[in-house]
């Protein structure tokens, strides 16, 4: 399918829009690191497509934190702090391909694990908030990534069904999920998302090394 000739377009925000995931690899280290926690390997992969209130309730039940999740997430909240008003950048080409598809009057929504505050402080002081017409959470349906409900809420409230829209993502679960319920999924790499690039070749319709390599398909003048 050719991705350019769909009218919707949902993407993720860590790690797909926003270049946070390095920030949020870290902040876990640390967070766990202060509730004397070595963090795993597979921990990231777990805790990336959870919104912070089901990350921490996780965390803590795994590791048997004391304070439960209210501990977890006062850690978590006080090292984001203001990165995402003030030092969170956007991903490489993400404006560009953003803009493209507006003048390509296509349809823009976002579907993610990120609360709203942190987002859209970031996404305004990027200049591209205004673009998006919806915006989903996985605590507004419900439900994590592992189930594609987040990204069917967003198509719905677009008035576009699954095979109208891409959803971009860097992470295998959301993926996964998306390609599950009949979206094209396409894929973008980030070293921190904990998802292995053979698996996201393996679902996504394309994957590419980083939003850069979809803006020649709505913008003719740019070369790859």
């Amino acid at each position: 399918m050719d991705i350019a000739r769909l009218k919707g377009y949902l993407f993720d925000l860590d790690g797909t829009l926003l270049a946070s995931t390095r920030f949020w690899h870290e902040a876990y280290g640390k967070a766990l690191a202060r509730f004397g926690v070595e963090m795993p390997a597979d921990y990231v992969e777990h805790v990336n497509h959870l919104n912070i209130a089901s990350g921490t309730a996780y965390t803590a039940e795994r590791f048997g934190i004391e304070g439960g999740a209210a501990s977890v997430e006062r850690v978590w909240r006080e090292l984001a702090g203001d990165a995402y008003a003030e030092e969170i950048e956007l991903t490489p080409h993400a404006k560009e391909l953003l803009y493209a598809l507006k003048n390509a009057d296509k349809h823009l929504g976002i579907a993610t694990a990120l609360d709203l505050e942190l987002a859209q402080a970031c996404l305004e002081r990027h200049g591209v908030w205004g673009l998006f017409e919806t915006f989903v959470t996985v605590g507004d349906v419900g439900k994590d990534k592992s189930s594609p409900a987040v990204y069917l809420s967003a198509a719905e409230r677009l008035g576009l069904s699954p095979c109208e829209c891409a959803v971009f993502e860097d992470g295998e679960t959301g993926a996964r999920s998306a390609h599950s319920a009949g979206f094209f999924v396409a894929g973008v790499a980030d070293p921190y998302s904990g998802s292995d690039p053979a698996h996201m070749r393996a679902v996504c319709d394309r994957y590419e090394k980083d939003l850069g390599g979809y803006l020649a398909d709505f913008a003719p003048s740019v070369r790859r």
